[in-house]
């Protein structure tokens, strides 16, 4: 039976069950599982006769299993065995709050099954029946009609539009359906949706539903959203246009609905760089440099390092971009031998990359100091954008880690702990030998509440960097404010070696704490360190 199911966030701590749930936790597990089976098919199939003949509570109880089981699957697949093993049932002897802890979510009802799927019987049985209101909420803020949009039901999404639905709700990550339907290159369904009074400009860090469709190759659409006023020169996340989003998603017609639609061929964003110098810096883009040129687009606007558009052909795009551009690009001063083969050989030249090179250093040493101060101010977003514009100068022969152990920090600070696990990941990946990378991953796991996994981070950081104060204190503050819960005896026999190789500060700081086992279960939230 396949399933698509919505994304649950993995910091989303597990519920109790609602105390009107009428759900018997004692009944016999084989009954419970096939009942439950039964009526998430019925809810995914359509079954309307078992559907009418079921309390409505039972559709939540259905709906439970398979965000356990997708919350499962996930953590497992990106390294979180403590977080999956809170998620797994109790023995079968378990009764009462503990038969039920761990599993309860409110994420994953009835109607967004049946709206996922396309069910739109389903959905008019239960809103119109049942009464269960058409914009519905998951635990991602996700509606009805956003998850029939994300899996392409235009008929479904078009019946709950019909009835109310919002055609504006977004998600969590301020994806709308009208986003959506871009993607999925939904003509009827963004006409549909604009009709309904859908916001054409609603952003979200990768932009609007234009950059999307842009970026998904979706001419028709481009169309549609011109035509009710979107804008081609808004900038998603500071540093890219739709235009840009046309030339990575490789389609030369959408780039030029865009470029006919009023969109701006100098627009460079916060880095500077216009589309024409990302257009020659990958081969293959000869009709991309055509139609931009054609329009109108500048060869002779250097990059921030002070390279033409011709140089990053020469080193990247290859010889072919270089003769369509040397016509009309003045020779730069520092060049001599103003040829097609004199600037092959000049971008190839040691001075050329030693030059390169050290430019690059210094934009990447200016955009972290940057990053650094927005940070200072608790301008979080903008020290991440920071970060990421010095990333593209890193050296390959040296990599600088601590730009995603800032950056995890960031996203910490701003409450996003996949994002903040992601680049302390990456962090470790490049430096295997630093204390801080692991400090950075353990505060990332604290933060997503798996106790286990940031115990283990911590510890490995005191290994790395036994005096370090701060690790010390992230190891006392996790033991304190975990203290007596309980875990499996799996995750016990998981960490518990570890305790043996601790030194510095950390040794007295877990061996003052007793059995450290006791208290990793799942507790309060806790706060990020500094």
């Amino acid at each position: 039976m396949d399933v698509p199911t919505p994304a649950c966030s993995p910091s989303s701590s597990a519920q109790p069950p609602p105390s009107s749930s009428g759900v018997d936790v004692a009944v016999d597990a084989g009954k419970d599982d096939e009942r439950r089976r039964l009526l998430l098919d019925a809810a995914i199939d359509g079954n309307l006769d078992l559907l009418a003949s079921t309390p409505r509570n039972a559709f939540n109880e259905a709906c439970i299993i398979t965000t356990v089981i997708n919350r499962l699957t996930i953590h497992l697949i990106l390294g979180r065995p403590g977080m999956a093993l809170e998620l797994l049932p109790p023995a079968p002897s378990a009764t009462g709050a503990d038969a039920t802890a761990g599993v309860w979510s409110t994420c994953g009802r009835a109607l967004h099954l049946a709206a996922t799927n396309g069910r739109t019987d389903v959905c008019r049985y239960l809103v119109q029946d049942l009464g269960i209101p058409v914009d519905a909420l998951s635990d991602e803020r996700e509606t009805p009609l956003l998850l029939a949009a994300t899996f392409g039901h235009t008929a479904t999404a078009a019946w709950l539009l019909e009835r109310g639905a919002s055609p504006r709700a977004p998600d969590v990550d301020g994806e709308t359906p009208l986003h959506w339907a871009a993607y999925n290159g939904d003509r009827d369904l963004a006409m549909l949706l604009l009709c309904k009074g859908a916001d054409v400009g609603a952003a979200n860090p990768r932009g609007t539903a234009l950059h999307v469709a842009a970026m998904r190759g979706c001419p028709q659409v481009i169309r549609v959203l011109l035509r009710h006023g979107a804008d081609p020169n808004k900038f998603a996340s500071r540093v890219f246009t739709p235009l840009v989003s046309s030339l990575l998603g490789g389609s030369v017609e959408c780039m030029k609905l865009l470029i006919e639609g009023g969109a701006n061929v100098h627009a460079g964003g916060f880095s500077g760089a216009t589309p024409l110098l990302l257009a020659c810096s990958r081969r293959g883009n000869i009709g991309f440099v055509k139609c931009l040129l054609k329009a109108g687009a500048d060869p002779n606007i250097p990059d921030e390092l002070g390279r033409l558009p011709i140089e990053i052909a020469a080193v990247q795009g290859g010889k072919k971009l270089v003769q369509l551009l040397f016509p009309v690009t003045r020779c730069p001063p520092n060049m001599s031998g103003w040829s097609v083969a004199g600037i092959m050989s000049y971008v190839n030249s040691a001075a050329y990359k030693e030059r390169v090179r050290k430019d690059s250093c210094k934009r990447k040493a200016e955009l972290k100091l940057e990053g650094n101060k927005a940070y200072e101010i608790k301008d979080y977003d903008t020290a991440i954008l920071m970060y990421n514009m010095a990333l593209k100068f890193d050296d390959p022969n040296d990599i600088d880690a601590s730009i995603y152990a800032n950056k995890s920090l960031c996203w910490l600070r701003l409450g996003v702990g996949d994002e903040a696990l992601s680049d302390a990941q990456a962090c470790i990946r490049l430096w295997p030998d630093w204390g801080k990378g692991y400090y950075r991953q353990g505060e990332a796991f604290r933060f997503l509440q798996d106790y286990a996994s940031a115990y283990a981070a911590f510890v490995k950081a005191s290994e790395l960097d036994p005096q370090n104060p701060k690790i010390a204190n992230a190891l006392r503050d996790l033991l304190e404010r975990t203290k007596g819960a309980s875990v499996s005896r799996r995750l016990e026999e998981g960490v518990q070696g570890r305790s043996q190789v601790l030194s510095g500060p950390c040794d007295q700081t877990v061996r003052g704490q007793g059995s450290f086992v006791q208290a990793l279960g799942r507790g309060q939230p806790l706060s990020s360190g500094q």
